[in-house]
């Protein structure tokens, strides 16, 4: 499968997945677009993906600068890097507030949640192509030993989100 499939696939599901873990929160009353949709009981969601995106990018971000040790001229890359994850998350966050806050006003027909869905995918699929470039801006910097533990923890994080 070529990787922008896989990109685009994972891309869905994980939408899929935030926009129903988002909707209500676990014992909160659901709308009549996601009875019985609790993500939380149905275990779709699992370890860190409970916890808010600012606070999950946080946690990575310590674990990752603790194996990087950075050298004192890298310290503006990891600024440069390290606020464009904490907007991110941000962006993130209020995504899922959003979705959360609009569950009752979700439109009601098929065609126009399938373009809401669609307009919020553009959304992330944007910021995630923003992410990307802020993780080869900074990977530049990094020596080889470095580049091989970000790879390592950011293969870690990627296995959690499975």
């Amino acid at each position: 499968m070529k990787l922008h499939t896989k990109l685009t696939l994972g891309l869905m599901s994980s939408l899929f997945v935030v926009s129903l873990a988002t909707a209500a929160g676990p014992g909160a009353k659901m709308g009549p677009y996601h009875a019985g949709m609790d993500c939380n009981g149905m275990g779709m969601m699992s370890g860190d993906m409970k916890m808010d995106p600012v606070a999950r990018a946080n946690k990575h971000l310590t674990e990752l600068k603790a194996k990087l040790n950075l050298a004192a001229d890298q310290q503006a890359a990891w600024q440069a890097f390290s606020g464009h994850v904490n907007d991110q998350a941000k962006k993130m966050m209020s995504m899922r507030d959003m979705m959360k806050n609009n569950a009752q006003t979700m439109p009601k027909t098929a065609p126009e949640q399938m373009a809401r869905m669609a307009d919020i995918m553009k959304e992330r699929s944007e910021n995630m192509m923003k992410m990307a470039d802020a993780v080869k801006t900074f990977y530049a910097t990094l020596t080889p030993e470095q580049q091989a533990a970000f790879d390592k923890v950011h293969k870690s994080h990627m296995a959690q989100m499975k």
